[in-house]
Parts: structure tokens; C-alpha cells; sequence
């Protein structure tokens, strides 16, 4: 009888000492590469599309930087395509997904993953009108420079013919 209490004594006591010194899960995407893989895009940054800018984008980690948030803003004179985005790797899909939203009614859902240090590739479908499918392969690359180039392409044939729906550049502000 004595064994039993003494053994549950020894767990009441271990168990509270255990729960403090146990990592904190949500710490881990801190310190974790695949969780670090984006990190070339934080920061503010001017958006050109050729020599004009078209754009700022704010880049910041949130949630226990387990995420990215985006916030995409016009600035060529157009009243709407201002949006937000959240960027965030998942432990459990093994890739990174993309969420995007606009002020026009304009929301995407991507999958992506790492291509090589410095290279983001995302895919997403788009249905069309005549039943096919539009597929969108949408990258971020970190450039030798320092500047982010922003290419999204196209096709609608399998991947037979692609065609260039933008390709931005991204300048850090100073």
C-alpha cells in the first residue's frame, strides 16, 4: 500500500517540474529551418513592374513567428487589388501554403515549397469557364542584389505552353 502512494507522490511532484522545463511547441518554429525558409522576404519593400512601382508589401513574422504576414498596397492609382496574405509552413503537409485576400473580393489558396535556398515555388489551380484548368506557378527568388523577383506564369495545356502573368521586383526600402 505504502509503494502505491509513494509512486504517485514522486509523479505529483515530478509532473509539474516536467511541464516547466518541456519546450513550448510554438517556440520551435523559432529554430526551425523549414519555418525559416521564407525569411528572405521580411521587411518593407517597394514593388516595380519594369522601371514603374506599382506596389509596397510589408512582410512581418507573427504568431510566434510560425507565419508571415503580407500586406500588399497600391500605389499606381488604382482604388482596389490592396490585399493581405499569410504565408505559413505546415508540419503536417510537409509545404508551405499561401492565402490571399484583396479589398476587390479577389482570394487565392496556394501550396508550395522550397526549390533552393532563396527560391519559393507556389501552385495553384484555376478553373475556367470552357472546363479546363488554368495552372499557376507563382515563385519568389532572392536575387544576387538583394531584390526579390516576383514571377507568376501560366498554362492552360498541361504545362505545354506557359505564359508570364507578372514578373515584379521587389526593393527593400531603406
Amino acid at each position: 500500500m505504502l509503494r502505491p502512494l509513494l509512486a504517485a507522490a514522486l509523479i505529483a511532484v515530478a509532473a509539474p517540474a516536467a511541464a516547466q522545463t518541456a519546450p513550448n511547441p510554438a517556440d520551435t518554429c523559432k529554430t526551425d529551418p523549414k519555418f525559416r525558409e521564407l525569411d528572405f522576404t521580411l521587411g518593407s519593400w517597394d514593388v516595380y513592374t519594369g522601371t514603374t512601382k506599382t506596389d509596397e508589401v510589408t512582410m512581418a513574422l507573427i504568431l510566434n513567428d510560425c507565419a508571415i504576414e503580407e500586406h500588399w498596397k497600391k500605389t499606381d492609382g488604382h482604388p482596389t487589388g490592396n490585399g493581405i496574405g499569410l504565408f505559413n509552413y505546415s508540419r503536417l503537409l510537409k509545404s508551405w501554403g499561401y492565402t490571399w485576400a484583396t479589398d476587390d473580393g479577389a482570394a487565392t489558396v496556394f501550396r508550395g515549397n522550397l526549390v533552393k535556398p532563396g527560391e519559393m515555388r507556389y501552385v495553384t489551380e484555376k478553373p475556367l469557364p470552357n472546363g479546363k484548368v488554368r495552372l499557376r506557378h507563382w515563385t519568389l527568388y532572392a536575387m544576387p542584389d538583394g531584390t526579390i523577383r516576383e514571377l507568376a506564369i501560366g498554362t492552360e495545356d498541361g504545362g505545354a505552353t506557359w505564359t508570364t502573368d507578372y514578373d515584379l521586383k521587389w526593393v527593400r526600402k531603406k
